[in-house]
């Protein structure tokens, strides 16, 4: 049976690898308080979105105001910010619907962590980037086998192990000092 600690890793870099693809898409920003009609939009966010105007009351008050929000933020990027964030888009446009709807549910549970977790997890990111390909690779495929035979039991268990780790009580690391 493989280790438990590596295939947490291989999901929170599958994970990760999600998020950067939804997080960095324009239409992935999360939503403000309020949807956006078209001509409440800058000129800007309207010069973004243009091939949406005629679209535009058809999607739901999320969707347009998440489409707004993605509109300002590409507004105000650089041009490299912007070629990165395309390159990403196009990647996220090209996979099946199904594996795009998937990708969004896992991105929007991300969302739902705590921040401390959404921390941990973008920290397993940096730490699966600074490994060599050839790991990165062996980490992908053995997650992706994994998540195709529906076998998570290893990860429930490590799941369940972390979870009362953080129940037992912190030991004190203020310890008296010799004098």
């Amino acid at each position: 049976m493989s280790n438990p600690v590596i295939r947490l890793k291989a999901v929170s870099i599958h994970l990760n690898f999600s998020l950067l693809i939804l997080g960095l898409s324009i239409f992935s920003f999360p939503a403000s308080a309020t949807a956006a009609e078209w001509d409440d939009l800058s000129s800007e966010q309207q010069s973004v979105l243009s091939s949406y105007k005629d679209q535009w009351g058809k999607y739901s008050a999320d969707e347009r105001t998440r489409f707004a929000a993605g509109a300002k933020r590409w507004a105000q990027m650089n041009t490299q910010n912007r070629t990165a964030m395309q390159r990403r888009f196009d990647q996220f446009q090209a996979l099946p619907e199904d594996r795009r709807r998937e990708l969004v549910q896992r991105f929007d549970r991300f969302k739902q962590l705590s921040p401390e977790d959404q921390q941990r997890l973008r920290a397993k990111q940096k730490d699966f980037k600074q490994r060599p390909r050839n790991d990165q690779k062996k980490l992908r495929d053995r997650y992706e086998k994994q998540r195709q035979s529906g076998d998570n039991a290893a990860l429930e268990r490590l799941k369940k192990q972390r979870l009362q780790s953080r129940n037992r009580p912190r030991q004190s690391n203020n310890r008296a000092r010799n004098p």
